[in-house]
């Protein structure tokens, strides 16, 4: 953003996947739902590592999401504050703007857009209140967000008549986060640059199983090799676009968390924000 003052390069911690044994028999999975009996929720264990997330906004313009695999895209939404708690608006205006935006800026010939998600921090997270938060909160975790595998499998779900067709051609599986309100201070979304980590031993594909699904995602394991970087002052008009797997090549697909910001005010706002999964085609589509 033009005027946007770049700010130190905070000092915080993130969460990773904890190196386990147990990983080279059993998947690391984490139930969405209340298991039956003593069934165990989770077999995830985490352990937090302290790490520098450098302020990208200096080099804003340097990025490319080819080479990169995630960058900014200007996105001036005719939503709404108050808009994104309709979910009507959501669908009908909002994921809209996103799907035109995305394939005007990747040059696709269709996006479709899967899930949509929107967070807004309660006052005492990460500290539980023992009660439903009303809105997802802030992931504290690294992790990305698919597999190539389970994305090839959501294309066969979501087109059934040509997949195959599709698939002869590249699909990319992109993420499109934004804030509601801003500038963003209070845990602000960090990207782990994916030229610094080694997919085949950093990554570990994971399940998050639901009552009536499962989604494949891939957890990080920590590396003091990796990269970490945010934008400061993030604007409702900077959006992030990053890539979560591809059908061509898997080596740029990022890995993501938020983080406490050591360099936000105790009064800073509450961060909010949403959150976009789309099927980003390259071909298969007539006559788009």
């Amino acid at each position: 953003m033009p005027g946007a003052v770049p700010e130190a390069d905070p000092e915080t911690s993130i969460y990773f996947l904890k190196r386990n044994d147990l990983y080279t028999d059993e998947k690391p999975y984490s139930l969405r739902f209340t298991p039956p009996d003593d069934f165990p929720r989770s077999n995830i264990v985490l352990e937090k590592h302290d790490v520098t997330i450098r302020d990208i906004r200096p080099r804003l313009n340097d990025l490319s999401f080819e080479e990169n695999g995630f960058t900014i895209m200007s996105l001036d939404s005719s939503m709404s504050y108050d808009d994104y708690d309709d979910e009507e608006k959501l669908i009908n205006i909002y994921l809209r703007e996103v799907a035109d935006s995305l394939r005007a800026f990747l040059g696709a010939v269709h996006v479709q857009i899967f899930e949509h998600t929107v967070r807004k921090r309660h006052a005492e997270f990460p500290i539980s209140t023992g009660k439903p938060y009303r809105y997802n909160q802030p992931t504290s975790m690294a992790h990305v967000d698919t597999t190539p595998e389970w994305a090839r499998d959501m294309v066969q779900k979501l087109n059934q008549d040509n997949a195959d067709t599709i698939l002869k051609d590249r699909v990319q599986c992109v993420n499109v986060w934004k804030p509601l309100k801003g500038p963003v201070k209070d845990w602000p979304l960090a990207m782990c640059d994916p030229r610094s980590i080694k997919p085949e031993t950093d990554l570990e594909p994971c399940d998050l199983v639901y009552p009536d699904y499962v989604v494949e995602n891939r957890q990080l394991y920590y590396s003091p090799r990796h990269e970490w970087v945010y934008l400061s002052g993030q604007q409702p008009s900077e959006a992030w676009v990053f890539l979560q797997s591809d059908t061509t090549a898997d080596v740029k697909s990022v890995p993501h968390t938020a983080f406490p910001n050591p360099l936000a005010n105790k009064d800073a706002a509450p961060r909010e924000s949403i959150e976009v999964r789309a099927l980003v085609y390259y071909g298969g589509f007539d006559g788009e």
